[in-house]
């Protein structure tokens, strides 16, 4: 009998022999690529539930290499990144907004990929930044211990993932999203206690919260915020309206409420053109964060990348209130302290390599 995939249109949630199946035949070649995007796009557009998400990602975890790190460490363990697949074109926000989470006090895991959905994925303005994205995990916990701060390339801790990214690719070149386009910020391999995720679906905050949850995380926010034309949204706390937040806390039992995050409330100022918050390509978007970092560029970007950077840090404990961490987000970037964090990272992840060959 012919290999095929369950049926999402018949089962209201997937259990783990039938993800583990799917995974099998997502990955191996005994399926032809055409039964492997109708089942990704027949998932997605069925809907993926949030035990659904969480249990393909502890499979692909399972199938991870995962990075030894310290954690007797006081400081909080963090992860701020988004899905993906809102095409709003943004600067690379949460990339940056590391730099200053760590230059306020957070160890930041940052885990992500090229570009998908986008010009300029993490890995991509990463590189042009000079940090080295093929980190060994063996030098993971080192290079957070000397940054602050440390980027996980997906590809290289995630092989399993990495067998399905011309599938991807394909996908997403035709505007397709899959549950790969949500997975990202559930595999981070460090399993960080607490995250701060933007999603590009307002309508999937409850879902994506209950699902970081699931995963472990003690604090985590699901965010989305006002796109560049009206209705759209984007995977970032956004300074051009307000922005909705799914909080979960995953202590059982498990506790979620939901708000709104006002970007006039904090005191940023109106912005009307939304322009100046576009990225481009790599070498574009590095020079910003560079400017930015420095404190040469200032206005809507930097307050965008401030303003998550700081929501990263208040649920992970470093700042009373969100206008407190505003303030050290701010600091840290007034006093050179996420450019430094940037300086770190370079030069650790650089060495690092050095000191292998």
């Amino acid at each position: 009998m012919a290999e095929s995939f369950p049926d999402p249109l018949s089962i209201p949630s997937l259990g783990i022999p039938e993800i583990d199946r799917s995974l099998e035949l997502l990955m191996g070649t005994c399926v032809p690529d055409e039964a492997k995007e109708r089942f990704l796009l027949e998932f997605h557009a069925r809907g993926e539930t949030a035990a659904e998400l969480a249990g393909f990602a502890r499979v692909l975890l399972g199938k991870a290499v995962i990075p030894v790190l310290d954690r007797r460490d006081p400081r909080p363990l963090l992860e701020l990144c988004g899905t993906g697949g809102d095409r709003a074109g943004f600067l690379n926000i949460s990339t940056a907004a590391m730099f200053v989470a760590a230059g306020a006090g957070a160890r930041v895991v940052k885990h992500g990929n090229r570009a998908f959905t986008s010009k300029c994925g993490s890995a991509d303005v990463l590189e042009a930044l000079g940090v080295n994205v093929h980190l060994d995990a063996s030098r993971v916990g080192e290079v957070l211990e000397r940054a602050g701060c440390v980027f996980m390339l997906a590809a290289n801790f995630h092989p399993a993932v990495a067998a399905v990214a011309p599938l991807r690719r394909r996908l997403g070149e035709r505007g397709e999203l899959t549950i790969f386009n949500l997975l990202g910020p559930l595999l981070n391999p460090a399993s960080p206690d607490y995250q701060l995720t933007g999603i590009y679906r307002s309508e999937m905050l409850p879902l994506y919260a209950e699902a970081l949850g699931l995963m472990g995380r003690k604090v985590a926010w699901a965010v989305n915020g006002v796109g560049v034309h009206p209705g759209e949204g984007v995977d970032e706390l956004s300074i051009t309206g307000p922005s909705r937040v799914v909080a979960v806390r995953g202590e059982c039992p498990m506790e979620s409420e939901e708000f709104t995050i006002s970007p006039a409330g904090l005191g940023f100022p109106h912005v009307t053109d939304q322009g100046i918050l576009l990225g481009g390509d790599a070498v574009e978007n590095a020079s910003r964060i560079t400017s930015i970092l420095s404190g040469r560029e200032s206005g809507a970007a930097r307050d965008m990348i401030m303003l998550n950077a700081a929501a990263a840090l208040h649920l992970a404990g470093i700042g009373a209130t969100l206008p407190d961490a505003l303030l050290l987000a701010s600091e840290s970037i007034d006093a050179g302290k996420a450019l430094r964090s940037l300086e770190l990272l370079r030069s650790a992840s650089v060495s690092s390599v050095s000191e292998q060959v």
